[in-house]
């Protein structure tokens, strides 16, 4: 998600709702909750609702249909807390269906599902600047704050005008304009600076090439991946998580292989009670836990557990690819 552009575009509607008869700081407050509130479909996770699933995070709750009709029941009710009808419809539907929109631009996760109940294909933006956001309490997270502080720098401007302040230096626009290269531009200058900066540290799977990567395209099989970059360094093996009430102490959500067998990740050792063991083969794992949710395969790492150039592509369950990843990343 991209929290806090949200966050932004929550106080500048409270600008534009300029009449609303409550006090600025609640106005900016009331309407950053809404824009936020689509968010609320991750407690479908501790339900065992999974991610792709119809109502799963980025689903149903990310539509446009969705946002439309709350902001229409928004609009019904207004004239109750003896606000506008039409101008709190019009400022909830800009809110409301800004959400999709922008975590279509995020760089993670599986895509939004713009279209349901009509489709649930997950759609990204041709364009992806925004970087995506940890989820839940890890938002809470060095790598989570580091997100919000881009995300800071790449929403200031909406931030700015929500504030209105008397007066901007002139030269901070320059400035803004040299961070926003740096965090979304795909220019090779910008990649060789911030590799130097980061000290980068990546390794490539042999077989693969910029070019051929930028090449792949959703709904494209796991053959014609292999057959474009080459076998992956790593894959990893999404599960469901299952509902409270019949889920045990230890959950194996993720299974992470290389060359093919089990390799050790962090979270492991939650997969020791499923039967899953260092060493066991793909087809072994597939008996012992069924198929996978949906995988993802790596073609970059870090083999000093530094930045680098994250390149992976993820699929669905009948091995089509719904994604590729292109960032930069640290182990």
């Amino acid at each position: 998600m991209a929290s806090i552009g949200h966050i932004a575009v929550g106080m500048a509607a409270a600008r534009v709702y300029r009449d609303a008869p409550a006090p600025r700081w609640s106005s900016m407050a009331w309407w950053s909750a809404l824009s936020l509130l689509p968010d609320t479909d991750v407690i479908g996770f501790t339900l065992g609702v999974e991610y792709g699933d119809p109502w799963g995070h980025r689903g149903a709750t990310h539509s446009l249909t969705f946002a439309l009709m709350l902001a229409a029941a928004i609009g019904v009710a207004a004239p109750k807390f003896r606000l506008p009808r039409l101008r709190t419809w019009l400022v909830a539907s800009v809110v409301l269906v800004s959400h999709g929109l922008l975590d279509a631009m995020t760089d993670g996760g599986l895509g939004c599902a713009l279209l349901w109940p009509f489709s649930l294909t997950r759609y990204f933006a041709p364009w992806q600047p925004i970087p995506v956001a940890p989820i839940g309490l890890d938002f809470v997270s060095p790598d989570g704050l580091f997100v919000a502080l881009l995300e800071l720098i790449l929403f200031a401007p909406i931030v700015v005008f929500a504030l209105r302040p008397r007066h901007i230096p002139r030269l901070l626009i320059p400035a803004w304009g040299v961070l926003v290269w740096l965090i979304v531009s795909g220019d090779p200058v910008r990649e060789a600076i911030l590799g130097f900066v980061l000290r980068e540290d990546t390794e490539y799977a042999s077989g693969f090439s910029h070019g051929s990567f930028q090449s792949i395209k959703p709904g494209q099989s796991d053959a014609d991946v292999r057959r474009l970059v080459g076998p992956p360094l790593g894959e990893w093996w999404s599960y469901p998580q299952r509902p409270p009430w019949e889920s045990s102490a230890a959950e194996c959500q993720v299974v992470y292989f290389e060359s093919g067998v089990v390799a050790a990740e962090p979270g492991f050792p939650m997969c020791l009670p499923r039967g899953v063991r260092l060493g066991m083969s793909t087809s072994d794992v597939h008996r012992t836990l069924g198929s996978p949710r949906f995988l993802c395969w790596g073609y970059s790492r870090s083999p000093g557990n530094t930045h680098f150039r994250l390149r992976e592509v993820c699929f669905s369950e009948g091995g089509r690819v719904v994604a590729t990843f292109r960032r930069w990343a640290s182990r």
